[in-house]
């Protein structure tokens, strides 16, 4: 990621905003801070005045709250509306831009639209489908693969195959620490379902309401999609005899026997296409319903 992110500096062509997307928030500061580094100059002196917050040219907005409000981003304008003092170009980063509030939203967006010269905008989340989409087709995305260290480091309280789930599926670590023990039972039933629905189980299409009921959110519905599609992959993995991707250890072999290339491969387009409908808002259960039904042809 290093490499990639010294390119785009050495290229000469870099954008007014970047957007930083991934599983764990603890891996995309540490890359932003290493990017933005780079364009400001990588030498000893800048790295120990961002590393304290003191670099003039160089800006973090971050929160402990549950929200980023308007009056942060406008301090955050008013800051970068200055020209660079000591580098080419000013810096500012967005720790967890999903948190921003519709007004900050627009704000930065109004922002982003006319930035000043030599402004680059960093911004880090983990969960970009709250963003808006007019913020989205401004920015260059750059996924980041959370670190397993960043992603496990806050789930004291999983067990040794729920954190190996999470960090295979490099599942959203953030989220799955605030559903806490709840993510136990999400886990679990989403592996009852899948194995439900592989033995082609009668009253498969039954299980899909208790599910669905585990999942407060959206959210937890396309984590839900994650579990599906890792364990039905898996199931792919084992039948081929590949060793290389077990995010459920022994709990898949079972349900292994019988099953054929050609419908596994079917059953996980559906989950992709249920993962599409289910971001533009079609109703849980009904994209649920659809991707058990569409999987048989």
């Amino acid at each position: 990621m290093e490499n990639q992110l010294n390119r785009i500096i050495e290229n000469g062509r870099l954008s007014h905003t970047y957007m930083f997307e991934g599983d764990a928030i603890e891996t995309l500061k540490r890359y932003s801070r290493y990017f933005a580094l780079n364009i400001l100059g990588n030498n000893g002196r800048n790295e120990m005045l961002i590393s304290e917050g003191n670099h003039p040219d160089f800006f973090y907005l971050e929160t402990q709250e549950t929200s980023i409000k308007k009056e942060a981003v406008e301090d955050l304008v008013r800051r970068m509306n200055r020209k660079p003092t000591e580098s080419e170009y000013k810096v500012y980063v967005i720790e967890a831009f999903e948190k921003l509030t519709p007004q900050a939203e627009n704000s930065v967006l109004k922002f982003l639209e006319d930035p000043p010269e030599k402004t680059i905008a960093i911004l880090l989340t983990i969960d970009k489908s709250s963003i808006l989409p007019t913020i989205h087709s401004r920015a260059q995305h750059i996924h980041i693969k959370g670190e397993r260290d960043d992603r496990i480091k806050t789930l004291d309280g999983l067990s040794q195959a729920e954190l190996n789930t999470v960090d295979i599926l490099a599942l959203n670590a953030e989220h799955v620490r605030e559903l806490g023990s709840s993510f136990s039972e999400l886990r679990q039933t989403a592996m009852e379902f899948s194995a439900k629905w592989l033995g082609n189980h009668p009253l498969v299409l039954i299980e899909l309401k208790p599910m669905l009921d585990l999942g407060q959110s959206r959210k937890d519905h396309a984590l839900l999609l994650q579990i599906i599609d890792g364990y039905v992959r898996q199931c792919m993995h084992e039948l081929l005899e590949l060793e290389d991707f077990r995010p459920f250890g022994d709990e898949v072999n079972k349900t292994v026997a019988g099953q054929r290339l050609e419908r596994l491969s079917r059953m996980l387009e559906e989950v992709q296409t249920a993962n599409r409908l289910l971001q533009s808002n079609v109703h849980p259960m009904l994209v649920f319903e659809s991707m058990v039904i569409c999987s048989k042809g």
